[in-house]
């Protein structure tokens, strides 16, 4: 009778391993599945793989970063790269950053009229973020392009009532543009709250319709990482983090080291002090980080389990071992109990 309870347990045993450790292969694949999703946390990679970095600044309203601070700080940058004896190849680059900044245009074309929330940028934007290619090609920056727009499907839809409109004309902020493409909205829930209804258009900053567009709110770069914080440590000296600045790692925040901070700090996630109002595809990214922070916290207890059934296992086969954590259970709870008592005694009788 007792070779046949231990038969039975050590089959059911089995079977929670193997349950557990499948769990947790499904949930890492959920995990890493749920992070390749965003495309624009992935530009780093797509760049330079893991020798190069890509960051992200956001600065609260009133408290931007000029446009015309851009050149001084290339410069900066330059000048860090090549101290760090760190060369390009002829023709090529070694880093690219852009710098953007939203505002609302009324825009008028042959069937409608609306109100856009319009992104204006300097820099390879469209580098960073891929959206899917509906008709046309994205917004390249140079000043050949200053008279072209790029749309979402929704402005499309609003100004045309289609999509494959690219060369039709547009009239924003009181200036001629021509649709150079239009872009597939994202999906999916965090897409669908961050994102938002509101029809949605790219121009350069440096377009006529974007003179009005006031200072940079949001600064995305990606540039090289021989060794772990070289490329934080040069943007420590050009962006000061604090509470009118947010500054972020998008090529690490998904592994397992940064989803592990941001579980011990989940007590803090509700307390917002900050006022920098972060972009929607910020949004995004951060809905998706406690995602995928929470999947993990979900492999680790599964991965608990397991260890825990392993152990249980070796102090039945192994009786040396059964008798060495039968003990330290003994021990543990005897400290436990002694702890408890020592608690709960009248203070008169703790103090004696």
């Amino acid at each position: 009778m007792k070779k046949n309870r231990k038969r039975i347990f050590a089959l059911l045993s089995a079977a929670l391993l193997v349950l557990t450790l499948a769990g947790t292969l499904v949930l890492e694949i959920t995990r890493q599945s749920a992070a390749s999703v965003l495309t624009d946390q992935q530009a780093a990679q797509r760049w330079g793989g893991e020798s190069a970095a890509q960051f992200s600044c956001f600065f609260a309203a009133g408290r931007g970063y000029s446009p015309s601070r851009i050149p001084s700080l290339e410069r900066a940058l330059d000048e860090a790269l090549t101290e760090a004896s760190l060369t390009a190849p002829d023709g090529a680059r070694l880093w690219y950053h852009a710098y953007s900044t939203e505002l609302s245009l009324y825009a008028a074309a042959n069937r409608d009229s609306a109100v856009l929330t319009v992104t204006a940028f300097g820099g390879d934007y469209f580098l960073i973020h891929q959206p899917l290619l509906l008709s046309g090609s994205w917004l390249n920056p140079g000043g050949g392009n200053l008279g072209y727009i790029f749309l979402d499907e929704n402005a499309a839809w609003k100004l045309f009532g289609a999509i494959d409109v690219v060369g039709m004309p547009v009239t924003l902020g009181g200036e001629e543009y021509t649709v150079c493409g239009v872009g597939r909205i994202p999906t999916g829930t965090a897409y669908d709250e961050a994102y938002g209804d509101a029809p949605r258009a790219y121009i350069l900053l440096d377009s006529p319709a974007a003179s009005g567009a006031g200072e940079i709110t949001s600064y995305e770069i990606v540039l090289p990482e021989p060794i772990d914080g070289f490329a934080e440590s040069m943007l420590e000296k050009q962006f000061a983090a604090g509470d009118s600045t947010v500054v972020v790692e998008n090529s690490a925040r998904f592994t397992v080291k940064a989803l592990w901070e941001h579980l011990q700090n989940r007590r803090l996630m509700g307390v917002r002090i900050s006022p920098v109002v972060f972009p929607w595809w910020e949004n995004i990214a951060r809905v998706t980080e406690y995602r995928c922070a929470s999947l993990l916290l979900c492999e680790i207890v599964l991965l608990s389990a397991a260890l825990l059934t392993v152990l249980v296992w070796i102090a039945l086969l192994w009786n040396p071992a059964g008798r060495a954590m039968k003990n330290g259970l003994r021990r543990f709870f005897d400290a436990a109990e002694d702890k408890y008592n020592a608690l709960t005694r009248p203070k008169k009788y703790r103090d004696g």
